[in-house]
């Protein structure tokens, strides 16, 4: 019941001071699958424990075949950033490690951004693991937990 992902190694041109002259940031990048009626997408998403929602960008609900307009919606704020709109829809989101696979129906956003990464935060997402992340070996487990809804 618990799935383990390595951190993915972000290779940068400089040295990282912070991280003892490193030319790689390690980050809890997985690997996630959007399914809707019309197809599936996959994505990398980063796990952030800060984050309140999972957000994923517009035109991957296109390619699902979610129609955004006349979604719920609401605003997000990036750190330190202006507030976006968010659109509200119902997916089934999938994750898999080399053993096992965990499949759910969750409420994410959706907004008019382009990230580099999907956002993965509590709502829709962390709420049904207990997350463990482990700096010294740069490796996350998620374990499923009583609220997780799915299969």
């Amino acid at each position: 019941m618990t799935l383990r992902f390595p951190y993915l190694r972000e290779a940068k041109k400089q040295p990282i001071v912070s991280l003892g002259g490193r030319f790689y940031r390690p980050r809890p990048v997985i690997g996630v699958t959007l399914i809707g009626s019309k197809g599936m997408a996959s994505q990398d998403g980063l796990l952030d424990s800060g984050a309140d929602d999972t957000l994923f960008s517009e035109s991957v609900a296109a390619l699902i075949g979610i129609d955004l307009t006349h979604a719920p919606q609401g605003t997000a704020r990036a750190f330190d950033s202006k507030p976006i709109t968010v659109r509200y829809a119902e997916v089934i989101l999938r994750i898999a490690d080399n053993r096992e696979q965990r499949q759910w129906r969750a409420w994410v956003s959706f907004a008019a951004v382009k990230r580099r990464y999907a956002l993965l935060g509590y709502a829709g997402f962390l709420q049904y693991f207990t997350a463990a992340f482990h700096g010294d070996r740069e490796e996350v487990e998620l374990t499923v937990n009583g609220r997780y809804p799915g299969t």
